[in-house]
């Protein structure tokens, strides 16, 4: 089997969903099939892991440059255990 669906390359990498759309914003190759359909060749994206391990690959903080007063907010809601609806 050269090219697998989503669920099935999953399956394979023992990963959930999430995380192979996580890899996806990372740069994981995959064939775009339609609008929304990926396939994944299991060597390439193997060879794809080794090469960008996930621990290694992890977002940087945010920087006082994307603070907000919308997400301060959130954040003492967050300490104080409020539910905030988004608007």
């Amino acid at each position: 089997m050269s090219e697998m669906n989503r669920q099935q390359f999953c399956a394979a990498l023992s990963i959930s969903e999430s995380t192979v759309r996580r890899l996806e914003d990372l740069g994981l190759p995959f064939t775009p099939v339609g609008k929304r359909s990926h396939r994944y060749d299991l060597e390439e994206c193997k060879a794809w892991l080794k090469a960008n391990p996930p621990g290694e690959m992890a977002k940087a903080p945010r920087t006082q440059t994307s603070w907000t007063p919308k997400q301060e907010f959130i954040d003492a809601c967050r300490k104080v255990k409020l539910r905030v609806q988004p608007s």
